[in-house]
């Protein structure tokens, strides 16, 4: 070695000390775990996070590839803009271990990161969480740096995006006041690259409050890792969920991916409960009050889309179906589909117009009345637009109807407030209804508008016969005829102003029209309400049968919830019946007279008009006391004289009048009375198409 390198040499040699000492120091921090750089991590992370930040007792720092930190204990404190000073922790664990790339730890020095942190390993023996979020938008459970939640509150906060997952025991409590949610949860996991694939899994019980109702769920699931990061770096796993609330209950069975956000999902729901309403409630989808009900379907979610598909939902007696898409994106969300079904009773629905049913906590109508008071939802009716397609194989109307429509159609549509049934058609008993329903929640109180159209409707097929007996009969075995027969067309046009039933009833505005063509009348109910005992105890011995009607109408008006028929007739080559009064809508009182006005001559009738009066609770039919009482003291008086006599007053020798139907026509149709005279003549199915074909003044 010659004196050159030995110069060298001893130069560099304190340098090559110097560093290998360094090293073998390094090599010791690194082995001792760098237990003197606790306090100073502590307070750059408090510092960086603005949240207090603190390991235990027993701690170790790891440098080589990423930074690894062991510790017994760990807490993460509220942030520093968290409201109030009672504030809990955030996360407190023991036995944790934390592996972190150098790129969170850079990113962490970003005043303007919005990019969720990413942590290799999180592994703790047990853990203690506690997350919040506020009405404004922040959650505690957001790690960037204070300046960048500020800036950006509205923002849906990013979870720790983590690779390696293990969590012994822990318990979560959420408290969510966007969602007004409140929550606790016990939670065990064990997954990640690290984990064994059969050990791997996610398993979370817990119970809480979701707008003021009380739930439990319970979730499992092949991991939580998939769950927690962004939808286009998670691939989604299986997960089920089962969640009871009251008596509501609801199961999921399929594979989702983050979860907390449920940014995806896809898989077989089961949902049941006393009432759609309540859960569309929770889930911000206006839907209309119900009996007890059963939905299955295949549900998926991408992003703020939620489709349903294969639905079948069962309430009360109704089998409904269809397809549905809601999306979240516009400012008014929005939902479109087609609601369908093999069976649409709809009793089912009506509790939606605040008739009492098992379950709709619908209050019934003070005593003596029958008109829901229950206030509709109208404010619900802001929270979404729709266009729904409704189309019934078979809709049914009540016991009172022998034939359901067959089929119904109409469209549906829901923008800003105002709901619309538009193009609403159903055939039934050989004739069919159209029509359209409309409601406006953009005034106060809400405006309720209907117009309904009836054509070519078989009364004998679409009523029910008189009794049970003639309704199990056969047409071929001699089935007793119904009380009235003939096509039945009309014309309802009403509007009013409410948020039920019956502040609609009180401001009803409006007309109505209904008539028969080539129809047919029980005669014993004709003399009995001409209180025609002659005659009516011979259509008793010998049989009903039926009387050609030459016309049957009955228009009215509706101002202010008083319902008054401009004019009310039946008239038959037996007698012609004629009704007048009025019905309170607002008062729910009837007060109508029918009187008949026999045609031939009969010598036993006492023929005082027929008076409806009382409720719609309480409805009292009863004789007018003052023409039966002159007839009565005429019969009495006479009977002094002579016992035949005393039938004098009780004999009808009719009053034929040939005219009544033309008149009834000149006052609907303002035409010259000899035109009617001449439909009258016409004959029976000439005069009531007449009637049917004519236009009403307003």
């Amino acid at each position: 070695m010659d004196s050159t390198t030995r110069s060298r040499l001893r130069k560099t040699w304190p340098w090559l000390a110097g560093l290998a000492v360094i090293i073998a120091a390094l090599a010791a921090c690194e082995w001792q775990g760098w237990p003197f750089l606790k306090r100073p991590i502590e307070r750059s992370l408090t510092q960086r996070m603005q949240r207090p930040v603190e390991f235990g007792d027993r701690f170790a720092m790891h440098l080589l590839g990423a930074l690894r930190v062991d510790t017994d204990a760990l807490r993460i404190g509220p942030p520093s803009w968290s409201q109030g000073a009672s504030a809990p922790d955030l996360l407190r664990a023991r036995d944790a271990q934390l592996v972190v790339p150098y790129s969170t730890l850079l990113q962490l020095r970003r005043a303007d990161s919005q990019q969720p942190i990413h942590i290799t390993t999180l592994k703790v023996g047990s853990a203690d969480a506690n997350l919040q979020r506020y009405a404004d938008g922040r959650a505690n459970w957001h790690l960037m740096p204070a300046q960048a939640a500020a800036s950006a509150p509205a923002q849906d906060p990013q979870l720790p995006r983590i690779d390696e997952l293990v969590i012994t025991t822990g318990r979560i409590a959420l408290r969510d006041e966007v969602l007004k949610a409140l929550g606790e949860a016990t939670v065990s996991t064990t997954e990640g690259e690290h984990a064994a694939v059969k050990a791997a899994g996610l398993k979370i019980d817990g119970n809480g409050r979701y707008s003021d109702q009380p739930f439990e769920f319970h979730i499992t699931s092949r991991g939580a890792l998939p769950l927690l990061v962004p939808p286009a770096a998670a691939s989604a796993v299986p997960i089920t969920v089962h969640v009871n609330a009251g008596k509501s209950r609801f199961s999921f069975d399929g594979t989702g991916t983050d979860v907390l956000d449920v940014k995806a999902l896809d898989g077989a729901i089961v949902l049941s409960g006393p009432s759609l309403a309540k859960v569309g409630d929770s889930l911000g989808v206006t839907l209309p009050t119900t009996e007890p009900f059963v939905l299955k379907g295949r549900i998926a979610k991408s992003g703020e889309q939620w489709s349903l598909d294969k639905a079948e939902l069962n309430v009360g007696d109704s089998r409904l179906g269809g397809r549905f898409d809601f999306d979240r994106r516009p400012k008014v969300p929005m939902l479109s589909g087609e609601l369908n079904g093999s069976r649409f009773v709809l009793a089912d629905l009506l509790p939606a117009f605040g008739v009492p049913a098992p379950g709709t906590g619908n209050p019934a109508p003070p005593p003596g009345r029958v008109l829901p008071q229950r206030e509709f939802d109208i404010p619900s009716l802001h929270a979404m637009n729709a266009s729904v397609k409704l189309r019934f194989k078979r809709a049914e109307l009540g016991t009172l109807f022998a034939r359901p429509l067959e089929p119904l159609d109409g469209d549906l549509s829901l923008r800003d407030g105002v709901l619309n049934i538009s193009e609403l058609v159903a055939h039934t008993a050989g004739g069919e209804m159209r029509g359209a329903l409309g409601l406006d929640a953009r005034t106060t109180p809400a405006a309720w508008s209907s117009d309904l159209r009836l054509s070519a409707i078989e009364l004998e097929q679409w009523l029910r016969p008189r009794d049970k007996a003639s309704q199990e009969r056969k047409p071929t075995t001699g089935e007793k005829p119904g009380y009235v027969s003939g096509r039945l067309g009309g014309h309802v046009q009403l509007r009013g102003k409410g948020n039920s039933i019956e502040k609609v009833a009180r401001t009803l505005d409006g007309s109505a029209q209904l008539w028969v063509n080539n129809g047919t009348i029980s005669h014993l109910v004709v003399e009995a309400i001409g209180i025609d005992v002659a005659q009516g105890l011979g259509v008793l011995v010998k049989g009903d049968d039926r009387l050609p009607m030459s016309c049957a109408i009955v228009q009215g008006k509706v101002t202010h919830g008083l319902l008054t028929p401009d004019v009310a007739i039946i008239d038959t080559t037996d007698s012609t019946v004629l009704g007048s009064g009025q019905i309170s809508l607002a008062d729910e009182r009837l007060d109508l007279k029918i009187t008949a006005k026999p045609k031939d001559v009969s010598p036993l009738t006492l023929r005082t008009p027929v008076k409806i009066e009382g409720t719609f609770a309480a409805p009292k039919v009863k004789l007018e006391p003052k023409p039966l009482g002159r007839k009565l003291a005429a019969a009495a008086a006479l009977a002094i004289v002579n016992p035949l006599a005393g039938l004098i007053p009780l004999i009808d020798f009719g009053d034929r009048d040939p005219q009544a139907c033309a008149r009834t026509l000149q006052g609907l149709r303002g035409a010259p009375a000899e035109a009617k005279g001449k439909a009258v003549e016409a004959g029976p199915t000439r005069h009531a198409a007449a009637a049917a074909s004519a236009p009403v003044r307003r």
